[in-house]
């Protein structure tokens, strides 16, 4: 219901013309997302979580939602029919699907055998989920600090399925998993070829870590879906002049800030798209992004400083950002930095940066390739927040050098980005 209730209705009235499989693609990851920010307004509200409230609460949405667009989602599920039933793929074509269906169907396979069982999830968001489902209120899981540090998206998820009766969660992973096949793909196809499309997902969904997020209960995955795609869109808004796609993106970016709260990764993409609008003179389009993208971050800070009171700078802190500041030019520390971001980030990458920086360079000898360089702005830029953060977490946590395990995950959103570029620079040069 989440799916087809809000998630693929809200996608068609926002982008009608979006690829009919990028379409059902990113339907569980705005609906659930949708849902969630419900439940989570709701609850402050005084609404109790129940199955029964849940359900009342997902008819309020979606009833509206599916009457306007009755008409479009008749159209869409025919054309999506039709459009089965007449394309041939070619042998190729047919084993890398059969071996993205592979991949997808182990994931899913994993996750309803296995329950929750990393620890970030047994002690806070799977914890989190089950005293919500218990108790009914978000506030009775909330003990103390660490459990109002971390947003409340996955938690919320894992709620639902617990409140409708489930034992194991770990399925929702899966389900982002998959959905980044698809809306990947149907967003590939919206700029390059079919085969060029199923190979690039097919890259994209083999990757380890991507595939190893997929079988447990962590937020990076999710955000790693929300923030890549929300890029995505964004570039596309640029390239095809669709309003829906800057909707869409500040929707997923604004949903990003309920999944992490560690990663201010949203700013810089918000600090593109000023950029972009600023340059190509739309400058509405700064507010639209604006007002769908700031009330959903506001909200988690607003409640998280609420909760755990105004969060005022200590002399501490005053003392730390000063050191920073003058400490800008410290070449000893920017070497042991990049040596961290090396080893724990960028090594990692392996061919797929390699690839990415190659294409980056590529994508200026060939001349079709008008708009293309803002994805390549909008990825450095992040990088740039990387190599940034990195710098600033090196002064205010002693022991950063020993958590290369975190910085490989935080650097998990790239691998769409890097791949979907490598795609679209290609896609254009076999188009001359």
């Amino acid at each position: 219901m989440i799916v087809f209730g809000i998630g693929l209705p809200l996608t068609l009235l926002i982008a009608p013309r979006g690829n009919l499989v990028g379409n059902l693609g990113i339907s569980f990851p705005l609906g659930i997302g949708i849902f969630t920010l419900a439940m989570f307004i709701s609850n402050l509200l005084g609404l109790r979580f129940s199955l029964l409230n849940n359900f009342l609460l997902l008819i309020l949405f979606s009833v509206p939602i599916i009457f306007s667009q009755k008409k479009r989602i008749k159209r869409y599920f025919l054309e999506l029919l039709d459009s089965a039933q007449n394309v041939r793929f070619s042998l190729d074509e047919k084993i890398m699907f059969g071996v993205i269906g592979f991949f997808a169907v182990s994931s899913f396979i994993n996750t309803f055998y296995w329950p929750v069982y990393s620890w970030d999830s047994l002690v806070l968001y799977d914890f989190r989920g089950r005293i919500f489902a218990l108790t009914g209120f978000i506030k009775d899981a909330l003990f103390s600090n660490y459990y109002v540090s971390y947003p409340l998206l996955t938690s919320l998820a894992h709620a639902i399925v617990y409140l409708s009766s489930g034992k194991n969660p770990q399925f929702i992973y899966s389900l982002f998993y998959l959905s980044l096949g698809l809306c990947f793909y149907g967003l590939l196809r919206e700029t390059i070829s079919r085969r060029l499309g199923i190979l690039f997902t097919l890259i994209l969904m083999v990757i380890p870590l991507i595939f190893e997020h997929s079988i447990i209960s962590l937020t990076n995955l999710p955000y790693t879906v929300f923030l890549s795609l929300g890029v995505i869109y964004f570039y596309l808004w640029d390239k095809k002049r669709t309003q829906g796609y800057l909707i869409l993106s500040a929707l997923l970016v604004g949903l990003t800030t309920l999944t992490r709260g560690i990663e201010p990764y949203w700013l810089g993409i918000l600090l593109v798209v000023i950029l972009t609008s600023l340059y190509r003179r739309r400058f509405f389009d700064i507010a639209i992004y604006s007002l769908i993208f700031f009330p959903i971050q506001q909200l988690w800070k607003i409640f998280q400083s609420t909760w755990q009171g105004p969060q005022s700078a200590t002399t501490s802190q005053v003392v730390g950002y000063v050191k920073i500041l003058f400490n800008i030019f410290d070449i000893n520390r920017w070497r042991e930095v990049l040596g961290y971001i090396d080893v724990n980030i960028v090594l990692p990458w392996g061919a797929v940066f390699s690839a990415f920086i190659l294409a980056f360079v590529f994508s200026f000898i060939i001349k079709k390739q008008k708009r293309t360089p803002l994805i390549f702005l909008a990825t450095f830029t992040l990088l740039l927040f990387v190599l940034a953060g990195t710098y600033i977490y090196s002064f205010i946590q002693v022991n950063w050098s020993l958590i290369g395990d975190a910085a490989n995950r935080m650097s998990m959103i790239f691998y769409p980005l890097f791949i979907y570029s490598i795609g679209v620079v290609i896609g254009k040069y076999n188009e001359k």
